[in-house]
């Protein structure tokens, strides 16, 4: 029965955004292919870096029972060797604007854009100037 009502939620969420959405949006993309039966979600991609050589990104987004976490997971490529971070805390979607509110404190936003993918914002919800192909991609995989 918890199957049934956590598609239920996800169902609605994408109802919400549709009715939010302005008619030269195009139809609302599903968050992350109206999200797996256990209730999670993932994302990758390789994002650029000003002083390495990229950065490899995963987002795990999951939800049960009424609680709402994530996992972030960043790996700092570089030539002398990588470093990896690793981040938790909840996560709320508004509107297709989703954010990442750390355990630790701290704040991200992606926007919830065609096709599933994740695009990386300010904290204000705008898209950073020159970023507006930093996407994270949704994963067939689970975590």
């Amino acid at each position: 029965m918890p199957h049934v009502r956590l598609s239920l939620l996800f169902l609605l969420l994408a109802a919400v955004a549709t009715g939010c959405m302005r008619p030269d949006e195009g139809a609302p993309p599903p968050l992350q292919h109206d999200v797996m039966d256990s209730g999670v979600a993932e994302w990758r991609g390789r994002l650029p870096c000003a002083d390495c050589e990229a950065i490899d990104t995963r987002l795990v987004l999951e939800q049960a029972d009424g609680h709402r976490s994530y996992r972030l997971v960043e790996v700092y490529v570089a030539v002398d060797g990588s470093q990896s971070f690793d981040e938790a805390g909840e996560w709320r979607l508004d509107d297709r604007l989703l954010s990442l509110e750390a355990g630790t404190g701290g704040l991200r936003r992606y926007a919830l854009v065609q096709g599933g993918a994740l695009q990386v914002r300010d904290p204000g919800g705008r898209v950073f100037p020159g970023r507006e192909h930093d996407l994270l991609l949704p994963s067939a995989g689970h975590p």
